[in-house]
């Protein structure tokens, strides 16, 4: 996940919109590890990390890259080594993607956070969790945090073979990856057409689905329309546009209902 809004020299920036301040933490890297040929992981420590108050699954937190911020989910904190997981998407121009590409340990960085999560519901009986790889650390922390009788299920659309991994060290979740190819024309594309196709299981469920902003409203817009899915049964996200470099870190896709 990354989208991107200005900052105020040295690095404090300015509350939007009437939105109170979030939490600031001066961190450095102290890991960084390839997943995949275009997804790094990227772990951040520091002290001031002991406040950090981590709220749950597909949360996100602000990085602080000169003169503009990228939104991205937590994947991973350790409140015992101050340790805190960020998965980045390498796709070339941008300044996090840059950043992330030279990351080496020492280096500082100012994150703040963590903003809203996504809440389970107790009384659902399955979930469908679908996205592209910019929602991987989103659906890897919801199905970490299922509970293990949950029936799950995870579409996820990468560019190739190379980029499937472990989305977790171990899960009773039906993991489907697919392909959509270099062309980023394609973006949303496969997911769509998957989920058109899925047979979605009987008793109540949720689903969640992450991806570029227009191919979720067309996912949105079939789930809702031509599905039947409740609005209070589905959670969307526009993580990024195509053709756009700085997509609102809000876009929930909320004006079709």
């Amino acid at each position: 996940m990354s989208t991107s809004s200005p900052i105020a020299p040295g690095g404090q920036g300015q509350p939007q919109g009437g939105r109170p301040r979030k939490p600031r933490y001066a961190v450095t890297v102290r890991r960084v590890r390839r997943l995949t040929p275009r997804m790094l992981r990227v772990t951040f420590a520091g002290e001031e990390l002991a406040a950090f108050g981590w709220n749950g699954p597909a949360a996100h937190i602000k990085l602080f890259f000169g003169t503009v911020t990228r939104t991205y989910t937590p994947r991973r904190f350790d409140p015992v080594s101050r340790e805190l997981d960020v998965d980045f998407v390498l796709h070339g121009e941008g300044p996090a993607s840059e950043w992330a590409e030279q990351a080496a340990p020492g280096q500082a960085l100012v994150i703040a956070g963590p903003g809203r999560n996504y809440e389970l519901s107790p009384g659902a009986d399955w979930y469908l969790l679908a996205g592209d790889d910019s929602a991987i650390p989103a659906i890897s922390t919801i199905l970490e945090a299922l509970p293990p009788a949950t029936r799950a299920r995870a579409l996820v659309e990468v560019v190739d073979a190379h980029e499937r991994h472990p989305l977790v060290e171990s899960t009773s979740a039906e993991i489907r990856w697919l392909e959509r190819g270099s062309d980023p024309a394609r973006a949303g594309l496969e997911l769509e057409q998957a989920l058109r196709q899925i047979e979605l299981p009987s008793g109540s469920g949720r689903i969640y689905v992450a991806c570029e902003a227009d191919a979720m409203r067309r996912i949105r817009r079939h789930l809702l329309h031509e599905r039947g899915i409740a609005r209070t049964d589905l959670v969307t996200r526009g993580y990024w546009k195509l053709g756009a470099t700085d997509h609102p870190d809000r876009d929930y896709g909320e004006e079709i209902g």
